[in-house]
């Protein structure tokens, strides 16, 4: 009785085969082409090279006058197989032709033991002798069909089938040809050979299919799970993964010093559309682009890294964990890359088309900054440091009522209502070349009208200016 597991496994294995049926006769080409330009083909070779030399040298113990000939009786099929491995070997796409070229051999073997078959009864004159060249013969009648038709790289399993049975009924009408009585007691052995190859041929088959499936389904798997990792980290994340390496080691770990950018929307609270949350995502991925322009693996460099979304908001760095990719200094790097998100940001407000003015800011800070992967099963990567905390505070120097009084007055004057802010740490401006440093508007902090005292640039406690740059 059949097992049902293992018939559906067989019928999974068939239909996945059909629905893929160029890539399984490309799998079972190559197969055929192994097997030929291989150790195995060699072996077939050494094989064919043995009975040649064997049968000659029984032919020359009766005294057959023919016995020279028994030395070319494989030269075919062996010629064929080295031929073919030679051009194989130059020409890679001859593969597909490894199929006919085994049913080749197959047919020229069987025909070739049939010749000299022919020639050694032809050179008995009594009936002992024929008795002895029958018995000689017979013991290689088990054999021959066994491994012409052990040895099929068809797609189609029934292709393998009629092709066997065309072998055996050609090869048994020619042995009665030669002699009938030779024929009568190989009837047998004809049958057992024919048989046990169907049955190797068979295993062969399904165990290239299995193999196919296997390696197939899994590629399949893995290129799906590549291509969702894909969506979870960096390119070069990636390819270390796959030659081994561990996620930690994926990505810089040692503390060092960078320019964070936090930008958020002002009063993004007062936005309501049913397409606030697309309008947003649209935003952010703008800004992925402009993050991953000029990126490049080794060493890892890119405009800018994106560190987070933060609901409204969107965090990245400039110099750390990734080099900038623009040449010069790292603040014009920063600043260009901050006011390329503003463009951005005011390209998808247009698609947006709100009713109101929508506006954003962002700070600019440098100061030290460090990776680390999150503890826990399922880790991701993280930054942490002073310039983080700086940024976030300079990003929100806009709700102190006397700061965006003096921003306003500003923008005033540039006849701007509504308008998107980008405030920079002293010693970003001070590292600034001074096409960018012209941008900015100086405030001094010591003013008595900007602050009534320190506490609130405490996380700052150096800074003695901020600059902003008001932009429509």
């Amino acid at each position: 009785m059949a097992v049902p597991g293992a018939r559906n496994k067989s019928e999974r294995y068939s239909a996945y085969c059909r629905d893929h049926l160029k890539e399984f006769n490309n799998e079972l080409c190559d197969e055929a082409s192994q097997l030929i330009c291989g150790w195995r083909g060699g072996a077939f070779v050494a094989l064919m090279l043995f009975t040649t030399i064997t049968t000659f040298w029984y032919a020359l113990q009766i005294n057959n006058p023919s016995a020279s000939l028994a030395l070319l009786a494989y030269i075919l099929p062996i010629m064929v197989g080295v031929v073919f491995s030679i051009a194989v070997s130059f020409y890679s796409a001859m593969t597909k032709y490894s199929p006919i070229v085994i049913d080749t051999i197959g047919a020229m073997w069987l025909l070739s033991f049939g010749l000299f078959s022919s020639v050694l009864f032809d050179n008995v004159d009594t009936q002992i002798e024929r008795e002895m060249v029958s018995s000689t013969l017979a013991s290689q009648m088990n054999f021959m069909p066994l491994i012409v038709a052990a040895f099929s790289y068809h797609a189609a399993y029934q292709v393998t089938i009629i092709r066997n049975l065309l072998f055996i009924i050609l090869f048994s009408a020619l042995i009665y040809w030669i002699d009938k009585g030779f024929f009568a007691i190989s009837i047998l052995h004809l049958l057992q050979g024919f048989l046990l190859g169907s049955l190797v041929s068979w295993m062969h088959y399904d165990g290239i299919r299995v193999r196919f499936y296997s390696r197939t389904t899994n590629e399949s798997a893995r290129k799906h799970l590549c291509k969702q990792l894909s969506k979870l980290v960096y390119p070069h994340q990636l390819d270390m993964i796959n030659q081994g390496d561990e996620l930690e080691v994926t990505m810089p770990l040692k503390e060092s010093k960078a320019i964070v950018s936090v930008f958020d929307v002002q009063r993004s609270t007062e936005i309501k559309h049913e397409k606030t949350q697309e309008f947003l995502m649209s935003v952010f991925e703008s800004f992925l682009e402009i993050c991953m322009q000029d990126y490049e693996k080794s060493p890892l460099r890119s405009r800018a890294f994106r560190l987070k979304e933060t609901g409204d908001g969107y965090i990245s760095t400039v110099g750390y964990p990734f080099l900038s990719s623009e040449t010069g200094v790292l603040a014009d790097g920063a600043v260009s890359a901050a006011l390329a998100m503003l463009d951005a940001f005011n390209t998808n407000l247009e698609k947006f088309n709100y009713s109101r003015p929508i506006k954003a800011s962002i700070g600019l800070a440098y100061n030290s900054i460090q990776g680390t992967f999150q503890s826990g099963d399922i880790r991701s990567y993280d930054l942490y440091g002073e310039a983080i905390i700086q940024a976030v505070k300079y990003q929100e120097l806009r709700k102190i009522p006397q700061l965006f009084d003096l921003f306003s007055e500003h923008a005033a004057k540039l006849d701007l209502e509504h308008f998107h802010l980008l405030i920079v740490q002293e010693v970003v401006y001070n590292s600034l070349s001074p096409s960018y440093r012209d941008l900015f508007v100086e405030i001094d902090l010591t003013d008595p009208r900007v602050f009534t005292g320190d506490e609130e640039m405490r996380y700052d406690p150096e800074a003695r200016y901020i600059y902003f740059h008001v932009r429509d």
